[in-house]
């Protein structure tokens, strides 16, 4: 039987992701969340108490545990919370960590705040004596998954101009953290992208070829991309943080972004999914879903972004996540 692992969260596109993949690879896992009492039995799953900003719940949480998938949200606090969970893993004996970076955060200058808060937790895991691998993915092709009901009425938005990005899945990252909880990885920092860059032209015909319809590829000035992320109500922090990063994007600064590693396919033995798999997944006609909560709930977002950009007669809800 293998060792066990310890995933931070559960609804999160990662963690689940991540827990599916060890689960199917007979690891146990442990999630750690805040309230553990109100998530579902499952075989080869536990649950643990974990409150990201209260120290005293991070080294009981650890106990006993053998690798840490250290994963936290985007925040401004996120240095202080994973450096405080890299002390309490040492603490409680962890052996291994396998901690979810970004792309660029190797750079002596990262190009986003984001890149530049997983900079300084890389560089205290590396001086722990922990065992670990640091996996820098590049962006998730998971991330138009909230701009679903948008999609599904013809429309995919993101502020890159032409252009191009190796957008990986995160199926295939879970498949490397498992890869890698073996330790012959162990000290070493791998960057995980698609088997191709691709444009949004491109991301919108494949959606299209998923969908069965034509979907419409519209890249927002900067201005109005910050407008309609206020409008949104997102906290100033993230809002800027977006709009740094995207603005390298479009100023050819973020050259990275769309280089092609072969990382994946050299640690599990697979080519990374293509877009088209994941679109085919996600927005296969059998597929499709609606979720009519997040489609009023972002539909001022996309009010703001594009109501004097597009001549349609109807409002489409948007959103982005990294």
């Amino acid at each position: 039987m293998h060792t066990n692992v310890a995933i931070i969260g559960s609804n999160g596109q990662n963690a689940a992701a991540w827990t599916n993949a060890f689960i199917a690879a007979g690891f146990t896992v442990r999630n750690l969340v805040r309230f553990p009492e109100r998530l579902p039995k499952r075989t080869r799953l536990q649950y643990g108490r974990l409150e990201l900003d209260d120290s005293s719940t991070h080294q009981p949480a650890l106990k006993g545990i053998h690798t840490l998938g250290l994963m936290t949200p985007s925040h401004p606090d996120q240095v202080k919370r994973e450096v405080g969970l890299i002390y309490a893993a040492k603490q409680a004996g962890v052996r291994r960590i396998i901690k979810l970076s970004v792309i660029g955060a190797e750079f002596v200058f990262p190009i986003s705040a984001f890149a530049r808060w997983h900079a300084d937790i890389e560089e205290v895991l590396r001086t722990s004596d922990i065992p670990h691998v640091i996996l820098r993915p590049n962006f998730f092709m998971q991330n138009a998954l909230v701009q679903r009901a948008s999609i599904e009425a013809g429309v995919y938005t993101e502020p890159i101009t032409t252009n191009s990005i190796s957008y990986v899945d995160i199926r295939d990252i879970a498949e490397v953290a498992v890869a890698t909880a073996g330790g012959d990885f162990d000290d070493q920092a791998l960057t995980l992208t698609g088997r191709e860059a691709i444009g949004g032209e491109r991301v919108s015909t494949l959606l299209s070829q998923a969908a069965g319809k034509r979907v419409q590829f519209v890249s927002p000035s900067l201005e109005r991309f910050r407008s309609g992320l206020a409008g949104n109500k997102l906290p100033d922090w993230h809002i800027d943080a977006l709009v740094e990063l995207y603005a390298k994007v479009q100023e050819g600064r973020a050259s990275h972004v769309s280089s092609v590693t072969a990382d994946i396919e050299n640690v599990t033995g697979k080519r990374p999914r293509s877009y088209l798999e994941f679109a085919q997944n996600a927005f296969g006609r059998r597929n499709a879903r609606r979720n009519p909560a997040q489609a009023q709930t972002l539909r001022p977002f996309w009010h703001h972004l594009f109501n004097h950009e597009l001549s349609r007669g109807r409002e489409w809800p948007i959103g982005f996540k990294l």
